[in-house]
């Protein structure tokens, strides 16, 4: 539409003393609403008296606002004048009153229409809840910024103009206060001076008549979803879905006028809150933020995929990220041609490099590997952590497969206080749960239905997204493992994490839980009469691995095959074994190729023929405890030896330089020496 403009091309405007490109050009000749910022002396480019060009931040004036206050009444016929009055009288006019009707038997209509004069208008539906009747109103309003007013509270004068002195942000998108409680018992809330949307999620801090921003209404969709307002705390689930991750809110110095009474909605809603807190929180409408990191295991995901084509959360209301680590064409090629067939809407694909491919099946058993293993899964979980923005997310590793309820199960163990629900699943590693108390005990028999633990592996397992968003996934420091070291960091909160053993999952590769008993042999053909040095096995055992050699048949093969733990290593080099049982060192170690991958990994300062003479040396050094696989001299550059050996100075240092040739690079090993 055309404007006041009287450029005739882009450039200098005298008229608004500022210089306009053709974008600015243009809108000023055809947008009003911009052309009335030039006009006061607010719109893009223009100079303050100093000459300097004014800030672009997005501060907004109280006369851009048009408001609307919707109030909401069902037979509230008593209080609803004293409601109007207060809006009436309010130091900033609004431009829209709405009178919204629901199912009153009472004077509530002509109470209304003797406010007509006075620009109240009236709205009568059936639908029986507020938040229905809330989402009507808001449709039936076109402002800028919308008040829910119920119609037994009021506003205090000055409510709206403080309030739309906070939307100084374009990110702003509610303005929230205190409340003062008048009627049947008196008093002032005292809610937080500063937003956090984490402190949101956990409980409901901002009260039905906050002023808020009616884009954000729409981008939310939130009067779209419909839930039972005698179970869920409608404020709550209004706010969470507004604002969700993207908007922000702030505090004004008015107050909110909140009316007890007998009947009020507050009075019912205290029965819901001690219902569930499932119910309560609206869990059974949020969407959630699914996350798989997929490591190539091509043989498993077809369970996988089953899973997630037959899981009963619905679907519509996941966000479906998987991460693909895998560095295969074939396997991303059938990753991404489920995609296409499958019924989520909302999925998430994207290549991450973690780690080398095949590293989530290699032997974890051994130093290195144990390593990269640790790394691998702290960039992931990283990467997880930039990606959500959901109140919940559900992660999901792609060797586990829990029952197809799962979700809405975990979910169901929430409440203010706890932060993570997992399903239990069996160890590959050793007998029992990836599981563990407040001591660090792992458990070994199931326990029964929800309980509080120390902590559990993220195999599948639902998180409170503000419990990682502000935590880093940390490897090889203090705690190494960075699911141990989550937990470890939340037992400095009072915040809890839970398992629910009525979920127990599947776990690729591990023993079912009812196979969980030790596999005791009442004699083997073990000769050690102590531990110590086995001359049949060619390895030290301490104490631990002498039982195990004499009650246990498992471990005794492995010891007999030459794959045992402790033995020597370039033994090893030509046997290919697999464990008979899951769970323990299902694959003999490979000198050789540890060795290659070792030298194009970085440590590229040392040959083969070097690392086989040094190896050779570390071991047939006394002073190391062998069933460490191989001792850490720092100076042969190999992850492969152990740091605490080297750490513990028990390797004689001497041996290097008695078998080594050259004078140059025993003078590297004593500088190498001297700045560990």
């Amino acid at each position: 539409m055309a404007t006041g403009c009287e450029c005739s091309q882009s450039g200098w405007c005298q008229r608004h003393n500022c210089k306009k490109p053709k974008h600015f050009f243009h809108l000023c000749q055809t947008r009003s609403d911009y052309f009335k910022m030039w006009e006061r002396g607010v719109g893009p480019g223009q100079l303050n008296p100093n000459g300097k060009a004014k800030s672009q931040s997005r501060k907004r004036r109280l006369k851009d606002f048009s408001v609307a206050v919707v109030i909401i009444s069902h037979n509230y016929g008593e209080f609803l004048g004293e409601a109007i009055e207060s809006v009436l009288a309010q130091t900033y006019q609004s431009q829209e009153i709405l009178v919204v009707d629901d199912r009153s038997t009472d004077n509530t209509r002509e109470i209304a229409l003797a406010y007509q004069q006075q620009g109240v208008k009236y709205l009568s539906v059936d639908v029986g809840n507020v938040h229905a009747a809330r989402g009507a109103g808001f449709k039936a309003t076109n402002c800028d910024i919308t008040c829910f007013l119920d119609a037994d509270d009021k506003l205090s004068a000055d409510y709206i103009e403080n309030g739309l002195e906070q939307f100084d942000h374009y990110q702003v998108a509610v303005v929230y206060s205190d409340t003062k409680f008048f009627g049947k018992r008196q008093g002032c809330s005292n809610y937080p001076e500063k937003y956090s949307a984490d402190k949101l999620q956990y409980d409901n801090f901002i009260h039905a008549g906050s002023l808020v921003l009616s884009e954000a209404i729409q981008i939310s969709r939130v009067f779209e979803k419909q839930f039972d307002p005698l179970l869920t705390q409608g404020d709550w689930f209004l706010w969470r879905e507004v604002l969700g991750r993207t908007w922000t809110a702030k505090k004004q110095k008015s107050l909110y006028l909140y009316r007890i009474h007998q009947s009020n909605w507050t009075q019912k809603m205290q029965e819901a809150k001690q219902r569930s807190y499932f119910e309560y929180a609206g869990l059974a409408y949020q969407k959630i933020t699914l996350f798989i990191p997929l490591s190539g295991r091509a043989d498993h995901w077809p369970q996988t995929a089953q899973f997630l084509e037959q899981q009963s959360w619905p679907h519509d209301q996941i966000s479906l990220i998987l991460m693909d680590t895998s560095q295969s064409d074939a396997f991303s090629k059938t990753i991404k041609d489920w995609i296409q067939d499958c019924d989520y809407s909302d999925v998430r694909y994207l290549k991450f490099d973690a780690g080398f491919s095949g590293l989530a099946d290699e032997n974890r058993r051994l130093p290195d590997i144990r390593d990269q293993v640790r790394i691998a899964m702290a960039r992931i979980y990283n990467r997880m952590a930039k990606m959500i923005d959901t109140e919940f997310v559900w992660i999901l590793e792609d060797d586990i497969t829990p029952p197809k309820d799962v979700c809405q199960q975990l979910l169901s163990g929430f409440d203010f206080e706890t932060v993570s629900v997992a399903a239990p699943y069996p160890s590959r590693f050793y007998e029992g749960f990836v599981v563990w108390n407040q001591a660090g005990t792992f458990h070994e028999k199931p326990g029964y239905k929800q309980e509080v633990v120390g902590g559990n592996g993220f195999g599948c397992t639902i998180l409170r997204t503000s419990s990682i968003r502000g935590n880093v996934f940390t490897a090889l420091h203090e705690i190494p493992d960075f699911d141990i070291a989550f937990y470890q960091r939340l037992k400095t909160s009072d915040l809890l994490a839970k398992v629910d053993w009525s979920c127990i999952s599947q776990h690729s590769g591990a023993m079912e839980p009812n196979d969980m008993k030790p596999k005791q042999s009442s004699k083997t053909d073990c000769e050690c009469a102590s531990p110590g040095w086995c001359e049949r096995h060619q390895c030290k055992k301490h104490p631990h691995f002498h039982k195990l050699c004499q009650t246990r048949t498992d471990y005794f093969e492995l010891w007999e095959k030459g794959a045992g733990p402790g033995q020597n290593l370039q033994q090893a080099t030509d046997i290919s074994v697999e464990s008979s049982e899951p769970g323990l060192m299902r694959k003999a170690f490979n000198f050789t190729k540890a060795v290659a991958r070792h030298v194009t990994n970085g440590s590229k300062h040392v040959d083969e023929a070097t690392y086989n003479a040094r190896l050779s040396t570390c071991q047939t050094c006394e002073m190391c405890n062998s069933s460490r696989m191989v001792c850490k001299h720092k100076q042969c550059g190999c992850t492969l030896k152990v740091k605490a050996l080297w750490e513990s100075e028990r390797c004689p240092l001497k041996k290097w330089a008695d078998n080594s040739e050259n004078s140059s690079e025993n003078q590297d090993t004593k500088e190498l020496v001297g700045k560990k």
